[in-house]
């Protein structure tokens, strides 16, 4: 026996090679076809694709009878497992004082070339 997981990719594998853009229409047996032998039921169809339309992977705007129209909206993806976050060592960040000393440079800097600057225009 299959599990619902496994019949929803293979529901959902049959909406997406149908129908790229815009709803499509399928019939019940184009679904059964798909299915593994022993889960070729109503049921399971109905069941199957109430858990796509809940888990947002499409959308049926009706079904009468034994024709549905749907939408694809995302492709299904079995859940995978969660892999914990690996630590990312951050880079040493720089103290206080030694930005202090660095804008304390750069001011002196700048208003030295000031300073001579302005010696070398009131000389010519």
């Amino acid at each position: 026996m299959y599990s619902v997981e496994e019949l929803c990719r293979l529901i959902c594998n049959k909406i997406y090679s149908s129908t790229r853009e815009g709803y499509g229409i399928f019939y019940e047996d184009e679904f059964l076809d798909i299915l593994p032998e022993e889960n070729r039921t109503r049921e399971t169809l109905e069941a199957a694709l109430k858990q796509l339309v809940n888990g947002g992977y499409i959308e049926v705007k009706y079904a009468k009878g034994n024709a549905f129209c749907i939408l694809g909206l995302n492709n299904y993806e079995e859940p995978k497992e969660v892999l914990p976050p690996v630590a990312v060592e951050s880079a040493p960040k720089p103290h206080k004082k030694f930005l202090a000393w660095i804008f304390a440079a750069a001011f002196a800097g700048g208003a030295l070339g000031g300073i001579v600057t302005g010696l070398i225009f009131y000389a010519v």
